[in-house]
């Protein structure tokens, strides 16, 4: 591997790293515990205006039934707010029930014993049920930033454990087929042997290789950078070559392609979903019996591209269904290998094209993955956009 692959590799893994930061700062800064000017002025400005609202509804329900009203929006605000501005909410809801609603008017003395007690009651109620509420909320919180940090350690801890076993498997081959190689050079005489020697080494090149464009692909994916650049595409070429890329990994399994004389031109992305295509073909490869063909297929209807690939293995059991498409995710079968990132790649591409990856189970065995894009066409005799 070229030295300049590992600099991307550096590169490419540094830039989802900063995005990550840059988001979780993000998140930070916009939590209401990071805000409290903000979050102290929303509380004077929903008192206020709940003030308001009180007033008018006085007439009809009396000053009594306002303190209900005015505790409901304590309860409210220690659903959004923090613990002091929740306070403060209390505290100033308060003092407004007793200033503007409760005899006499406009002045903090009560007069009645019992809208004395009242608004003690009131006040107590309404301070620790903000107090409570707002601890709900900081406890719910932290219960999430939890389960962040744990689902991030779980990704983290299989990521390296994928990895390591990638990597170390077939630079054990590399290294044994070299080695081998190097005690044999001034003897050998048997142009078999150097030929097998040799297929070992690029099969363990290749294998390398696929785990780092597998994770550069998945950085560019989460990182946000990939972009669609369309342009007129054969659906022939651009399915044949997609079998060109992997016709090594499928072992010279049969590749049934069919796809219509008169299919239009596609304005895709061909890269993208070459690529796709080619996450789909190295799966149904790794999971089709050799005599058994890979059936590739595509057809045009309602302003919508669907390119399928059909294989006659085990197909999809029910319980992997939901989580076939997550990162890292390879089932109960590790007999291919892979780091479980090629369907999740390839929903990825498809997605950034504004497409839909989806699968089912075929009838007599097998599974077939589906490809839908939206695209315009172009006829091939006149080269004119249709309407």
């Amino acid at each position: 591997m070229r030295p300049s692959d590992w600099r991307a590799i550096e590169e490419d893994s540094s830039e989802p790293a900063t995005n990550t930061k840059a988001h979780s700062e993000e998140q930070v800064s916009s939590s209401p515990s990071f805000a409290p000017s903000r979050q102290y002025i929303a509380a004077v400005i929903a008192v206020a205006g709940l003030t308001v609202v009180c007033w008018l509804l006085t007439p009809l329900t009396g000053y009594g039934a306002i303190s209900l009203i005015f505790l409901l929006g304590v309860l409210l605000a220690g659903m959004v707010l923090s613990r002091g501005p929740v306070l403060l909410v209390a505290a100033l809801s308060a003092l407004s029930w007793n200033f503007l609603f409760i005899p006499p008017l406009f002045t903090l003395h009560i007069a009645k014993l019992e809208d004395a007690l009242t608004f003690a009651a009131y006040f107590i109620i309404a301070i620790t049920v903000g107090s409570l509420t707002a601890q709900l909320k900081a406890r719910e919180h932290l219960a999430a930033q939890v389960q962040l940090a744990q689902e991030s350690e779980r990704l983290r801890k299989t990521l390296l454990d994928c990895v390591s076993h990638e990597l170390k498997t077939p630079l054990a081959a590399i290294g044994a087929a070299s080695q081998e190689l190097s005690r044999l050079a001034a003897n050998i005489q048997d142009s078999q042997v150097l030929k097998e020697l040799a297929g070992e080494i690029r099969a363990g090149s290749r294998r390398l290789n696929r785990v780092v464009d597998n994770l550069l692909d998945m950085n560019r994916l989460e990182s946000g950078v990939i972009r669609p650049k369309r342009e007129w595409c054969d659906v022939r070429e651009l399915l044949q070559s997609a079998i060109d890329i992997e016709r090594e990994s499928i072992n010279g399994r049969e590749v049934r392609l069919e796809v219509p004389k008169e299919i239009p031109l596609v304005l895709v992305d061909h890269t993208l979903i070459e690529q796709a295509l080619a996450k789909l073909l190295a799966n149904a490869g790794a999971h089709t019996p050799a005599r058994l063909p890979i059936e590739i297929d595509a057809e045009y209807a309602n302003d919508h591209l669907a390119i399928s690939v059909a294989d006659r293995g085990p197909g999809i059991p029910p319980e992997a269904a939901e989580r076939l498409f997550e990162k890292f995710y390879r089932g109960d079968d590790r007999k291919a290998g892979g780091l479980g990132l090629g369907l999740s790649i390839a929903l990825g591409l498809i997605e950034a094209h504004g497409g839909k990856l989806t699968v089912e189970n075929r009838d007599g065995g097998g599974a077939r993955f589906t490809i839908r894009l939206p695209v315009r066409v172009t006829d091939l005799d006149s080269m004119e956009t249709t309407p």
